[in-house]
């Protein structure tokens, strides 16, 4: 009896040792297998929520997310906006780069993240959200507050500085798109003011107006010419509304020996409207001397769609030839061009390189990209430097005062005539 239950005893024993023994080695490898998976990383939220300490390799991967300052510019590429917004968007990126080559910004690399806004509600809408996930800490949008408003609001609800390289409603300078939103141009009626005041100071007397009634920055423009010119003492024959279906009446026989009697003919018109206009003008055989305001200066605008264009010149940010006489004009010309390959086709390309300096000294002079910081330190600024010259916002968040270029026609070309000193009404 004893024996058979020695040997059974012996039996479970050895059972129960081997038993235990493959446990063993199933757990070592089970941690073995762990140990050469590939362990999903937690983020430094999730890490902290876990009460996980935060490994070396994370830490490094924060440190080199916060060793780059990301801003994002959404600008139309091929539609309607495209001739106004897309040469300050590209003037931007190349201001930028340049001050990536010379070191970056608070010792850290500026990231530029382009976006097709595409004129589309939705495309702006999209592109802001995406940015804005991406960490930028500065919006560039469109000139059209219509087209930029999904990204002003997405912007407003992140707390996201905001800024319009050319975004002339009034709403911009009064903070009423948003305490965090700032435009690079002041109303269209300063652009007619100073206008009226060139002409005047050249010695012209009497002129002839016309403005395009599509949009309301024309109107504004030479609405303000006109108002300047008077209280100067000067005379207006014509004073006309002009758009696609009401130009070849207004433009008729009936105006032509007044107008040929005046000084200067002054035109306040966007690319359409600007063209058939200089050439129903020319087309009426009228030589007078003509002058355009800045909304005509477009990419899209080209003396050789106007025959027997003649005494013509045109009010502009800057030269785009590298005639301007501000050196930094003509590095951002050149800067441009290291993006775009060819050079800028408007002079609005400088607004987006004075809107790059000012963020560049505003961020140096806050010592921080945090929006707020620096969306206060640009409401401090007063008389402050950029590429094309001296600009003021004077408590405002637009652009008050800066200085215009007016460029001539020479054999099909526009090119520096003279500058056009700050005025602010």
């Amino acid at each position: 009896m004893h024996y058979p239950l020695r040997c059974l005893a012996a039996s479970l024993l050895a059972l129960c040792l081997f038993s235990c023994s493959n446990a063993d080695q199933i757990d070592l490898g089970s941690q073995e297998s762990a140990i050469g998976e590939e362990t999903p990383a937690l983020s430094p939220a999730e890490s902290e929520s876990s009460g996980q300490v935060t490994t070396q390799s994370d830490a490094v991967e924060v440190i080199e997310d916060e060793g780059v300052l990301r801003v994002g510019v959404i600008i139309d590429e091929e539609n309607v906006m495209s001739a106004y917004d897309r040469q300050p968007g590209v003037a931007f990126i190349g201001m930028i780069e340049e001050i990536n080559r010379q070191g970056g910004l608070l010792n850290k690399e500026v990231e530029v993240l382009r976006e097709n806004g595409e004129s589309r509600l939705s495309s702006v809408d999209s592109a802001a959200e995406k940015l804005i996930r991406s960490g930028v800490q500065l919006l560039v949008v469109t000139c059209e507050l219509d087209y930029a408003a999904p990204a002003v609001k997405r912007a407003k609800e992140a707390e996201i500085l905001l800024i319009s390289p050319c975004a002339s409603e009034e709403d911009w300078g009064l903070g009423e798109v948003d305490t965090l939103a700032f435009s690079m141009v002041t109303r269209p009626k300063v652009y007619g003011a100073q206008l009226a005041d060139f002409l005047w100071d050249e010695g012209n007397r009497t002129t002839a107006i016309f403005w395009d009634d599509t949009v309301p920055e024309t109107i504004q423009e030479c609405i303000a010419f006109r108002d300047r010119w008077g209280s100067l003492g000067g005379r207006s024959t014509v004073e006309s509304a002009v758009n696609m279906v009401t130009a070849p009446s207004v433009i008729g026989p009936a105006d032509r020996k007044g107008s040929l009697d005046v000084d200067v003919i002054a035109v306040c018109a966007t690319n359409r409207v600007g063209v058939l206009t200089l050439q129903l003008i020319r087309g009426a055989g009228w030589l007078t001397p003509i002058v355009a305001g800045p909304s005509l200066d477009s990419a899209s605008f080209f003396t050789s769609d106007i025959p027997a264009l003649g005494d013509f010149r045109m009010v502009s940010f800057a030269g785009t030839r590298g005639d301007d006489p501000y050196i930094g004009v003509n590095q951002a010309a050149e800067y441009f061009q290291s993006i775009d390959g060819i050079p800028p086709a408007s002079g609005r390309f400088i607004l987006g390189a004075d809107l790059a300096e000012l963020w560049v000294q505003a961020v140096n002079l806050a010592g921080t990209a945090d929006s707020r910081v620096v969306a206060e330190t640009i409401k401090s600024f007063g008389t402050f430097s950029v590429p094309s010259g001296l600009i003021k916002f004077e408590g405002t968040q637009a652009v008050a005062t800066r200085t215009l270029r007016m460029l001539r026609n020479v054999e099909g070309y526009m090119v520096f005539d003279s500058l056009i000193q700050e005025a602010s009404q």
